[in-house]
């Protein structure tokens, strides 16, 4: 009886072991190395200075905002800040500005996107300094796309946009 259980543990022991060490080759030869490490490009060919572009009001619109200033202030390598100062020429307050623009390398092409929101009203005859941030590298120029004093066209009808609530059943 002692020598029939002792067969029967060493084909488990065997088996076992011919299982362990399947698993072990066909997992190893399933799996994919590892990634290697990101590596951040610290080295830029653009300078780190703010870029000034003049602002050439060629932006048409007819909400009396003129762009005074247009800056894009790079921070570290892979992005920055833009930056527009505008006045109030209308002698209507501007309740909800929201400037869209396009930062675009010296190729032309578009780095990236943004909106510029106001946070307040900016009065007749006012000023106001717009900042954003923004992620992409070699961006050079700021080109408005869209410029407006009615925020509820994003939807929203609260605050300083000057929109009602709907309260009906739309």
């Amino acid at each position: 009886m002692f020598i029939i259980i002792n067969k029967i543990f060493n084909r488990l022991k065997l088996t076992l072991s011919i299982v362990i060490i399947l698993t072990f080759f066909f997992g190893c030869l399933n799996s994919e190395p590892p990634p290697p490490p990101q590596q951040i490009d610290t080295t830029t060919d653009q300078q780190k200075e703010a870029i000034i572009q003049e602002s050439t009001n060629e932006f048409v619109n007819n909400t009396g905002i003129v762009l005074e200033d247009l800056t894009i202030k790079p921070k570290g390598s892979l992005g920055g800040d833009v930056i527009i100062n505008v006045k109030n020429t209308s002698s209507e307050d501007c309740t909800g500005l929201i400037i869209n623009v396009d930062l675009v390398s010296d190729t032309g092409n578009v780095i990236v996107n943004l909106g510029l929101k106001s946070p307040k009203t900016v009065p007749a005859s006012g000023s106001e300094t717009l900042k954003e941030g923004y992620i992409g590298k070699g961006a050079t120029e700021v080109v408005v796309t869209e410029l407006t004093c009615d925020a509820s066209i994003l939807g929203d009808t609260s605050g300083d946009a000057g929109g009602k609530k709907d309260k009906g059943g739309r």
